[in-house]
């Protein structure tokens, strides 16, 4: 079981909370032991990560009830039909209502990924050391992922037009024909890739998406480090060379010069998302 100093969670905008109770009460629903020293706590997304006994992981999330999303929190399972994607697999959960909390857990327990991420956060600033074999892999990964039939939805047609119409102005056309529309991961970033040996975690908001929003996603995530950028660019090229590329790309530039305009923080990738805004601009007219 977890150390005393490894038991605190993020939840909201609350301070940690002491969760030692809600660790063994996963422990005994799913009929695991947890290893403390292998522990993982986020500061990112208010989860927990646990090895077991069984040589399983067992990541350990909340949701408040009155936020409750059905497709994030069920998308786990629902990625078991997918085949042909590199990716831990999926073996049983348990979720619990915590009145005195007011929040839902969920404890869900899948294979062992077949090595670390990438990187800790979605965002890297130093170049990765990733064989081409890798890149190579993640390209028929999402070939494969991009021909799955699902009813899920990761980005949609509105929000997609509502953010850049916002940002650019409504004179740019943002609809994406439905021969266009592909099964995507939703949230491709370093911290949702293994390596060296390639597996997709994270399966929360996956579904389909514009063709290209994997790719442009990552792009995205690579901007801090130049030559990864350019490298997902080329590599991608069939897919951000399209319109409906385009657009996933513009989408993500309209996010970061919304979020810099709100919080009246600019960084590096302002202005580098900045660049590539005028550059999508220019061939979307």
């Amino acid at each position: 079981m977890p150390s005393e100093s490894a038991r605190l969670i993020q939840l909201d905008d609350l301070s940690a909370l002491d969760i030692g109770d809600v660790v063994e009460q996963a422990q005994q629903r799913l009929g695991r032991r947890f290893t403390a020293d292998e522990s993982h706590f986020s500061r990112v997304n208010g989860t927990a990560g646990f090895p077991t006994d069984a040589g399983t992981w067992v990541r350990l999330s909340w949701r408040r009830p009155s936020r409750f999303d059905m497709r994030s929190w069920t998308g786990t399972e629902a990625a078991a039909a997918i085949r042909g994607v590199p990716r831990p697999q999926w073996i049983a959960a348990a979720t619990w209502n915590d009145v005195d909390r007011a929040v839902i857990w969920k404890a869900e327990e899948t294979s062992l990924a077949p090595a670390p991420a990438v990187a800790a956060v979605a965002e890297i600033t130093i170049a990765p050391s990733l064989p081409d074999r890798w890149w190579a892999d993640l390209m028929t990964a999402l070939d494969t992922l991009a021909d799955h039939t699902t009813d899920r939805i990761a980005l949609e047609q509105d929000h997609l037009s509502r953010r850049i119409h916002e940002v650019y102005g409504s004179d740019i056309d943002t609809r994406v024909p439905d021969r266009e529309w592909r099964c995507a991961h939703g949230d491709l970033g370093y911290a949702n890739l293994t390596g060296p040996e390639l597996a997709l975690l994270d399966w929360e908001s996956w579904g389909m998406a514009p063709q290209g929003w994997d790719a442009a996603c990552l792009w995205s995530a690579s901007l801090g480090v130049p030559e990864v950028a350019e490298q997902v660019l080329a590599q991608f090229s069939d897919d951000l060379s399209t319109r409906a590329g385009r657009l996933c790309r513009l989408l993500l530039c309209a996010n970061t010069a919304r979020a810099a305009k709100r919080t009246g923080r600019t960084s590096p990738l302002t202005t580098a998302m900045a660049e590539a805004a005028d550059t999508l601009l220019a061939k979307l007219v």
